[in-house]
Parts: structure tokens; C-alpha cells; sequence
């Protein structure tokens, strides 16, 4: 397994502002600091698209920046194919890239193409490659039409496309994606997903998407990392942080030949919370059920109705949703957190 990014106690501390204390010569006022991320070790593989997933202020922007590196990490270590983000600035640079939604950085008064060539001279490309690699990217993101059109007469969803094509200019093999569809009505945010799955990720690229939006992580990332005060409090695949934090599972059987013992037994079975017949479809018995860890009391749910004489005809489980892991795993961080200091 190759390692595109690897980081290793990475923190980062800013300043606190304290207004008018501000202007005090230093020696006499109280330095106060803000830590973004504390003590921050991750891995990610080569070719997967990589979630980091938080509320605001968890500190997920900040470790892209110190990733990309566009601001210098106060301690630890993090490299990207090896290279060392503050001893090989110039090459973590050259294998990056960075598709943010940030509107700011582009030159409202520049056309489409006009910003795409500043943004490629800063990257040393030939004139002859420049022009084809903005033809190619303007024809990608579907703004060949109207890449000789101001930037600020841009939709919402054409800046953040014209981003992107800015985020591939140069070829990177890492690409840093910070919150591409904040701001986007539905629509263009799902426009902007599909485009994303579908055209810039894969083909050996890694990507790194820092989002709070549920959907999107679930519908893009192969494996996600939760952050939370600059920790980071949870990393798997959905499925993986669904079998850790899901507390209770609800599923829904259609059973022929469900009898009152059947279902004294259910009910009497270990890490079952709740069992009830709900009605009749198609000539059987219609039964939900609630209950904890998925892995083992299904087994032994479904074992009971067999030996009883029951014939299960359909068993849908329903996945607890993103949003309720993300709350539960914040909520267990939080309870952690608070004990550790109270001892």
C-alpha cells in the first residue's frame, strides 16, 4: 500500500487577537494562542478520495493549508509522496492542487480564460501548453462557451466549476477540495458532485475533500476521518463507522408462519430493545424490530423464526444516517474529552 500523505503529530497554533492588547509592545502583554489542530496523525492511501468531515472550526481547512503548503505547521511532520511539507516546499507544491470556493481569489474584472492564464503562468507553463491545457479544462468543466465572459457576470455554479479547472491546472497527483458545493443551490451542488466523482477523481489521483455537508461525503469518500477541536475523533469507511457508532438498528421482516412463540422469543432475545407485529402483506406477518449490534442479534434473530417454523421472506435493515454517526461520534469525543479533564 502506498502512502500519499502521511502526517505525524501535526499542530498548529495561531494567535488570539485581544483587540487594543494587540498594540502593547510585547514584553508586557499576555501572548494567547488558538490551536487549530492538536497533535494530528493521519494517513491516506494512494487513489482513494479521502473525507475529512467536521463542524466548523474542527480545524479541517487548517490541515489542508498546512498540507498544501500554504501555511507552515507549528509542530509535527506531514509529507506527500514523501516529500516533506516544510523541507520540500517546492516539491509537495508541484505534486498539489487546491479547489476551493473561495470566490476572492480570482479577478472578478478577468474573463474565464484570462484568470486560468494568470493562475498558469504562476505554474511556469509554456505559452503552447498553457493554451491547451485551458482549452481542455474549459471544455471539461463546460465553459467553453462563455470562457471569454467576465467572472463576475458567473453564476454560483460556474465560479465553482471555473475552480476546479483552476485546482487541475497543474496536472496534480493530490487535490486538496475544500468545501466545493457551499453556497451551490441543490441542483448545481449535486451538478458539481457528479462532476467531481466522475471526472477529476480517479485514474490514480488522490483527493482530499474537507466538507460538514452529510450527503456529500457519503455520496464522494472512500474512507472518512471526523475532526473535532483539531482532533481527529474517528477514521473508516461509512460502513466501518457505522458498525462502531450505530446504537440502534431498525430492520423490517416479512416472516410466513410467525406464531405468539415466535415472538415471546424474540423478545426475550439478548440486544433485542423492541419487537412488534405491524400487519399482513402477501399472506405474511409483517414484524419490526429494534435492536443493538447489527452483527450479532440479526444472526440470532433470524435463527429463531427458523427453528421456530417460520419462513423469513424479506429482511430490510435500515442504515442509520450520516448526520446520527457524525452526532454520536462528536458526542463520544466530547464525553472523553470532559473526563480527561476532570481527572
Amino acid at each position: 500500500m502506498t502512502l500519499a500523505i502521511e502526517a505525524r503529530n501535526l499542530t498548529k497554533r495561531f494567535p488570539r487577537s485581544t483587540g487594543y492588547r494587540d498594540l502593547l509592545p510585547r514584553s508586557i502583554r499576555e501572548r494567547r494562542w488558538i490551536t487549530a489542530v492538536d497533535d494530528l496523525s493521519l494517513e491516506i492511501r494512494e487513489g482513494e478520495l479521502f473525507g475529512l468531515l467536521g463542524p466548523n472550526g474542527a480545524g479541517k481547512t487548517t490541515l489542508m493549508k498546512m498540507l498544501c503548503t500554504l501555511i507552515l505547521p507549528t509542530s509535527g511532520t506531514a509529507t506527500v509522496y514523501g516529500h516533506d511539507v516544510v523541507r520540500r516546499e517546492q516539491a509537495v507544491k508541484e505534486l498539489v492542487g487546491l479547489i476551493s470556493a473561495e470566490e476572492r481569489s480570482f479577478y472578478w474584472r478577468l474573463t474565464a480564460r484570462q484568470n486560468l492564464e494568470f493562475y498558469a503562468s504562476l505554474y511556469g507553463l509554456s505559452r503552447r501548453k498553457m493554451k491547451e491545457r485551458i482549452d481542455e479544462l474549459l471544455s471539461m468543466v463546460g465553459l467553453v462557451d462563455s470562457a471569454d465572459v467576465r467572472f463576475q457576470s458567473y453564476s454560483s455554479g460556474m465560479r465553482q466549476k471555473l475552480a476546479i479547472a483552476r485546482g487541475l491546472l497543474s496536472e496534480p497527483r493530490v487535490l486538496f477540495i475544500d468545501e466545493p458545493t457551499r453556497s451551490l443551490d441543490p441542483v448545481s451542488a449535486q451538478d458539481v458532485r457528479v462532476f467531481l466523482k466522475e471526472k477529476v477523481v480517479g485514474g490514480g489521483r488522490t483527493a482530499i475533500l474537507a466538507t460538514h455537508n452529510m450527503s456529500e461525503a457519503e455520496q464522494l469518500c472512500d474512507r472518512l476521518a471526523i475532526m473535532d477541536r483539531g482532533h481527529i475523533v474517528a477514521v473508516g469507511s461509512i460502513s466501518e463507522l457505522r458498525s462502531v457508532f450505530q446504537k440502534q438498528v431498525e430492520c423490517e421482516l416479512e416472516v410466513e408462519g410467525l406464531s405468539e412463540t415466535i415472538l415471546e422469543q424474540l423478545c426475550g432475545t439478548a440486544g433485542v430493545l423492541e419487537c412488534q407485529r405491524t400487519g399482513q402483506q402477501n399472506g405474511s406477518s409483517c414484524l419490526k424490530l429494534k435492536f443493538v449490534d447489527r452483527s450479532s442479534v440479526l444472526p440470532e434473530v433470524l435463527r429463531v423464526i427458523v427453528l421456530q417454523g417460520g419462513d423469513v421472506r424479506s429482511c430490510n435493515v435500515t442504515e442509520l444516517p450520516l448526520e446520527e454517526i457524525l452526532v454520536n461520534v462528536l458526542e463520544t469525543a466530547g464525553k472523553r474529552t470532559t473526563a480527561e479533564e476532570e481527572q
